[in-house]
């Protein structure tokens, strides 16, 4: 299986940048090495395996046939496959793909690529966990079965036959491996997007006084992913952007309402209360196991730290002030900027963009190489805003 055609079964998957990573780190060549290693599995199995290898090939689609008839009988899969009767075929001739490639004994990336795929699609059409590694174990007794006749069709001795019907079961091991565990990774991947949904949803309580309600949070997450995407992060770094930024502002809802919906301008002391909203973040996320609420807390503790050590809570500078924060404080000000606010009616983009390059200034309030990724990003940044602009339209806010 060609890079290409991997790339989209992953994307048909709908797996996370996180969940295609670790998908791509099964393949590496010193994990299969290992893996081989410890079943043993060497030059003998391969001579094993030519001696049956036609036989083997010419069945692979009876095998295939058999497998999924079977499979087919699952309650549940049965009347997904009445419906969708192309389904069921596709199915079987990958796995006749798989047992050809099988018996080729041609081991490389692109072959664990296809394994791999059988694996997430058996995931995919909703085939349980449990019933999965029960089905595996029946493939390998099937598999074995027609190697058996092989066996005997060419008149090997019982003792080769013995040999060559282990050195199967041997690779069938490795492979189900992948299978299972590929499945088990898009299972735990369909977990991960489900919580980073409903941390998303949490994190509109940060908002909920606000007229905005959760849009600003929804739009400084995707303009900070934009931002990070700019400046060359790799896609599981700006994915945990992306699901962190939401809560940059959570430590918000320790501060009292008449100062939130205040519609002027604060006094010194009731912007001395606001700036602890920061710290506040912090606290509430610090303490989690979880990797996007530590991001998360690094956020709202750093989001107002300025690139020349102005800012706040700590009067960071510099580098020293996280990238995560520094990305998010541009993605908030703009956004800040160019939408109405109770105490400040919407600008422009031109207008917003003006204010951050010659009054905040970069190397002032923004980090320049971020302030610069931002405008790289910037019409895309606009597109973003504007959709969610026309989705609040829509929906008559």
């Amino acid at each position: 299986m060609d890079d290409i055609k991997f790339k989209q079964i992953l994307k048909d998957c709908g797996l996370s940048a996180k969940g295609i990573d670790e998908l791509n780190e099964m393949l590496m060549q010193s994990r299969v090495e290992l893996l081989n290693a410890v079943i043993n599995f060497n030059n003998d199995d391969l001579n094993n395996f030519a001696k049956i290898k036609t036989c083997m090939k010419n069945s692979a689609n009876e095998i295939s046939d058999i497998f999924y008839n079977r499979i087919a009988l699952i309650d549940g899969l049965k009347e997904k496959f009445t419906i969708d009767a192309n389904l069921l075929e596709q199915l079987k001739l990958n796995n006749a793909d798989y047992l050809k490639a099988f018996f080729d004994m041609k081991y490389d990336e692109n072959y664990f690529k296809d394994t791999m795929a059988v694996g997430l699609a058996h995931g995919i059409i909703g085939i349980s966990p449990s019933i999965y590694i029960v089905i595996s174990g029946y493939y390998a007794n099937l598999i074995a079965s027609f190697a058996l006749k092989c066996c005997q069709e060419i008149g090997l001795g019982l003792i080769d036959t013995l040999k060559t019907i282990n050195s199967i079961q041997k690779k069938i091991t490795v492979d189900t491996t992948f299978a299972i565990e590929s499945y088990y990774k898009k299972s735990l991947d369909d977990s991960y997007k489900a919580d980073q949904k409903t941390l998303g949803m949490l994190m509109s309580i940060a908002e909920y006084k606000d007229i905005d309600t959760g849009n600003h949070i929804a739009r400084v997450s995707s303009y900070s992913k934009i931002i990070a995407k700019n400046l060359g992060l790799d896609s599981l770094h700006q994915e945990r952007i992306f699901y962190s930024s939401p809560m940059h502002d959570i430590g918000k809802v320790g501060i009292p309402d008449n100062i939130i919906l205040k519609p002027g301008k604060l006094t010194d002391s009731e912007y001395t209360v606001m700036k602890t909203h920061c710290n506040i973040g912090y606290d509430i996320l610090k303490d989690s196991d979880s990797h996007i609420l530590k991001d998360g807390a690094i956020i709202a503790v750093s989001h107002h730290e300025n690139f020349d050590g102005s800012g706040y809570p700590f009067r960071l500078k510099g580098e020293k002030i996280p990238i995560e924060g520094r990305i998010c404080r541009i993605s908030d000000v703009f956004d800040a900027l160019v939408n109405k606010r109770c105490y400040k009616p919407a600008l422009s983009v031109e207008k917003a963009t003006e204010i951050m390059e010659k009054e905040m200034k970069p190397e002032k309030c923004f980090d320049p190489d971020c302030f610069n990724a931002f405008l790289k990003g910037l019409d895309e940044i606009i597109d973003v805003k504007n959709n969610i602009d026309k989705d609040l339209y829509l929906n008559g806010v």
